[in-house]
């Protein structure tokens, strides 16, 4: 949606949820409570503006209603917590509605019947220092951007496959340096390692090709 916003089809509305530095002061070691207080008093009044609220408590119902608006899932937070400035801790949690995870683009097959560009992505994680091939992924693409990632794909052409064995579809595949980084979300992981239904959401600017590993999910207890 994000995507869409940025090529003038959707409206954005800035939701500010937390405050870092204020007046030349590093809010950082305050609790996010307090730091959320702060975050309210000074947001000016404008309806493309929001200050993001928090529930505390009725964690498991919060979710359910996410889930029932499909929404992508919830973010759960320590209330005394500081800000941990290039970290991840477990003092901010997402708890996603449905697994998602980015991927790598290695690769794509050839269009099929009435689809221009290609059929699918072929997908890949890192893993011991090489690709990990993890899947193909078909679905979750308009006209527009199967237009737009064609192009940027055919720019990365490359003749050698980045796995160490064959895969789904080689012969009709057509191989890319594995720089493009996007999200996608789906049903499970196969015994296989492979994602079952997944779906494609967009391409992923913040993160290095090199860095997208297969993600593990938490149990919450």
């Amino acid at each position: 949606m994000l995507q869409n916003a940025l090529r003038h089809e959707a409206k954005l509305l800035y939701c500010a949820f937390d405050l870092m530095f204020a007046d030349g002061k590093d809010l950082r070691t305050l609790p996010l409570l307090e730091r959320k207080t702060r975050l309210k008093a000074i947001l000016p009044r404008h309806k493309l503006i929001a200050f993001s609220n928090h529930r505390k408590g009725n964690g498991r119902k919060f979710f359910a209603e996410a889930e029932r608006k499909r929404l992508e899932g919830i973010m759960a937070k320590g209330v005394d917590s500081q800000y941990a400035s290039g970290s991840r801790t477990a003092d901010w949690l997402k708890v996603k509605t449905m697994q998602r995870q980015e991927v790598v683009i290695a690769g794509f097959t050839a269009p099929k019947r009435t689809r221009p560009c290609f059929g699918a992505l072929v997908l890949a994680v890192r893993e011991d220092g090489g690709w990990r091939y993890i899947g193909h992924v078909g679905t979750g693409f308009s006209h527009k951007i199967l237009e737009e990632l064609h192009g940027r794909l055919t720019k990365l052409k490359t003749a050698k496959s980045p796995f160490p064995a064959r895969v789904k579809d080689e012969g009709v595949a057509t191989w890319v340096r594995p720089s493009l980084v996007a999200e996608v979300k789906f049903a499970e992981w196969t015994s296989k390692g492979e994602l079952r239904q997944p779906v494609y959401l967009g391409l992923r600017h913040d993160k290095r090709a090199r860095d997208v590993v297969r993600e593990r999910a938490r149990t919450l207890q």
